[in-house]
């Protein structure tokens, strides 16, 4: 595929484009890579070496950790702009989590050597990288607190108004499409435990389901399911 360039992005919420005008950077942008991933297609694999950041030009992608040969844990869902691998970088030789397209995905692409160069070239760079880490940090502290309190229907729900506010809904469904086990995989819970609550919201006229698409049909009254206040923030 041709290669994307910074300055025809449209991503205002990526860090790299925030900085793309100054002189510090432009020879290190040049030195990126882009590339499209397939819908199902793995980019990260756990347990590999660490290569460097992605940053999702366009698409959406689930980054997820085994928790045995036949399960995972889905811990953050990203879209355009976001950075996808940072768990690992600068800190392990390996990946300590795997990442596929969950959808049609086009990435960018830096080795660490480019990045971390970059980063110190570039303070303001490094300063907002710093912040988005300590939100990060924020965040995972957040959902352990809350996490351990939620009943198996408030981990459900919450998961489905996240993927909502996260990927947007147009008409009935999710602009994405979820499959049970991905939902399960994200709340925390078993698949049949997802099945058991998405029927039982449709039964009482909050959710809208047709083969693997699923949707909300009444935010404000789903919401009101919860046994805690708030929702469940992304790790």
């Amino acid at each position: 595929m041709n290669k994307t360039t910074c300055k025809e992005c449209t991503n205002n919420n990526c860090l790299i484009k925030k900085h793309i005008e100054r002189e510090s950077m432009q020879s290190y942008i040049e030195r990126k890579s882009t590339f499209k991933c397939q819908n199902g297609q793995q980019f990260i694999l756990e347990g590999a070496p660490v290569s460097g950041l992605y940053f999702i030009f366009q698409g959406a992608v689930k980054v997820y950790k085994s928790i045995d040969d036949s399960s995972s844990q889905i811990i953050r869902l990203s879209k355009d702009g976001e950075i996808v691998g940072h768990r690992g970088f600068g800190t392990n030789y390996v990946y300590d989590i795997s990442a596929s397209a969950m959808q049609d995905t086009i990435l960018c692409h830096f080795q660490s050597d480019i990045l971390i160069d970059m980063l110190h070239k570039t303070p303001e760079l490094m300063y907002d990288f710093m912040l988005f880490y300590a939100d990060q940090l924020q965040k995972s502290e957040s959902n352990a607190k809350l996490f351990g309190r939620m009943t198996v229907k408030d981990k459900v729900i919450n998961g489905l108004l996240f993927i909502q506010r996260k990927f947007g809904q147009d008409n009935e469904f999710f602009n994405l499409t979820f499959s049970r086990k991905d939902i399960a995989e994200f709340a925390g819970t078993s698949q049949e435990q997802v099945i058991r609550v998405i029927s039982a919201l449709k039964k009482e006229g909050l959710v809208s389901t047709k083969g693997k698409k699923i949707g909300i049909l009444n935010s404000s009254k789903i919401e009101a399911e919860l046994s805690e206040s708030g929702y469940f923030l992304e790790g």
